[in-house]
């Protein structure tokens, strides 16, 4: 076990945290209050076994200096660097900081890249500035970071808590409550691709009418009967009504259903669908899926039942 910035200044420090990815299915946006930890989300969604590895390097200087690496790429990572300045602006001091994520997630489909990222710096920084600071707490800097850039809504929370979950009250993490719905599944397939931002759709008027009239009914009915054949029927009729499916994931679903894979819907936000399915079955979802996205576009993974941790420290 490392030595913590508290008690070495000489050399960087190093942290890891692993989080999973996550996919929403229904939702209702909840996002009216001036502070940040109150806003959030209602929904149901679930965490998959891919997700972004998150190593942070840090060491004391007279100045703040963030570099944010994503799979080789160095990039302007808003919501991670926005996670890095709360963290040192909470404790007081100031750091150059280094944060590289490793991630099987792509970015903008959809599958909580955004959150995984900002929800591991948080882990890990948090960890060497104050090796006391519970999971919780850390989290709390990653939902407002998310929050605040208009990139996520319940992601962070899930994230936290793993598993097939229904966000119940909306909320950062200390506020917001889930609950974890019953899972006996084996394999889900993803297939995504960029198209929808999430920013574009909550600050659309017409698209937060449409998510917030019908996302209370139906979040309603997953909680009174927590099932995964409720979560996939509320995700169709949440799917089909808020009418930001592309063709391609209409024409997918439709032939998934065919093919007796009905346990499928579209992913909020993405040009992207999952599919739950038997270690059987999944080569069948592949091969529909492949007829609509590249290989590379398709992933098999399973349900994570653990949320984000530490796993070097």
């Amino acid at each position: 076990m490392t030595d913590t910035l508290n008690t070495r200044d000489d050399m960087p420090m190093t942290a890891q945290a692993f989080v999973p990815g996550h996919i929403t299915g229904v939702f209702r946006i909840f996002d009216e209050k001036k502070n940040p930890l109150e806003c959030g989300s209602i929904g149901a969604g679930f965490s998959v076994e891919i997700g972004t590895l998150t190593t942070v390097s840090a060491i004391e200087q007279e100045s703040l200096e963030i570099t944010t690496i994503y799979n080789d790429e160095n990039i302007d990572a808003n919501v991670t660097k926005a996670v890095v300045r709360r963290l040192v602006e909470k404790y007081e001091r100031k750091f150059k900081v280094i944060v590289t994520h490793k991630s099987s997630l792509p970015s903008g489909v959809g599958f909580g890249a955004s959150g995984a990222g900002a929800l591991g710096t948080a882990l890990a920084l948090g960890h060497l500035l104050d090796p006391t600071l519970s999971k919780s707490a850390a989290a709390e800097h990653a939902h407002c970071a998310e929050i605040e850039n208009r990139t996520g809504l319940g992601d962070v929370i899930a994230q936290t808590i793993g598993g097939i979950e229904i966000r119940t009250h909306p909320g950062g993490p200390g506020i917001g409550k889930v609950v974890n719905i019953p899972d006996e599944t084996q394999k889900v397939v993803l297939a995504g691709a960029t198209g929808l931002k999430t920013r574009d759709v909550l600050t659309n008027p017409d698209n937060r009418a449409k998510i917030n009239s019908i996302g209370d009914a139906l979040v309603s009915r997953i909680i009174h009967d927590p099932s995964l054949e409720t979560f996939i029927s509320c995700s169709r009729e949440f799917t089909g009504y808020i009418g930001l499916s592309t063709k391609r994931i209409d024409a997918a679903l439709k032939d998934l259903d065919n093919s007796g894979l009905d346990q499928s819907s579209m992913v909020m936000l993405g040009d992207s669908v999952f599919c739950f399915c038997n270690d059987n079955q999944s080569q069948i979802a592949i091969n529909i899926l492949t007829k609509y996205w590249t290989t590379s576009q398709i992933q098999v993974t399973s349900i994570s039942k653990e949320g984000g941790r530490l796993v070097s420290w």
